[in-house]
């Protein structure tokens, strides 16, 4: 894998975690109104039921995050290693503007 495809993956993985911590936090229970005869307010009935096991939404999640963590460790370790072929003297190009006497 090239870094560039690691940090596509990245920011991928990152979008898919969002998702998943969505579905944890908020859309793991379907609900449904049952109406029973002509009197719907005394006879309205709500059933919920969990959509997804939120053990296994959270296993999945600290997967994708461990791995995250794994994948830019490896990045991180691959650009130091890596060398452009620029030579340059930082203190002359960060030096300050003289002014004018």
């Amino acid at each position: 894998m090239t870094i560039s495809e690691a940090m596509v993956l990245q920011r991928t993985l990152r979008s898919r975690i969002s998702d998943l911590s969505s579905i944890r936090n908020a859309n793991m229970v379907r609900s449904r109104k049952f109406y029973m005869g002509d009197d719907r307010e005394d006879r309205e009935r709500t059933e919920t039921e969990l959509q997804y096991d939120p053990q296994v939404v959270d296993t999945k999640i600290t997967e994708l995050e461990l791995f995250l963590f794994k994948l830019d460790a490896a990045i991180k370790r691959a650009n130091a290693k890596t060398e452009i072929g620029i030579e340059a003297d930082v203190d002359k190009l960060l030096e300050p503007i003289k002014a004018k006497a």
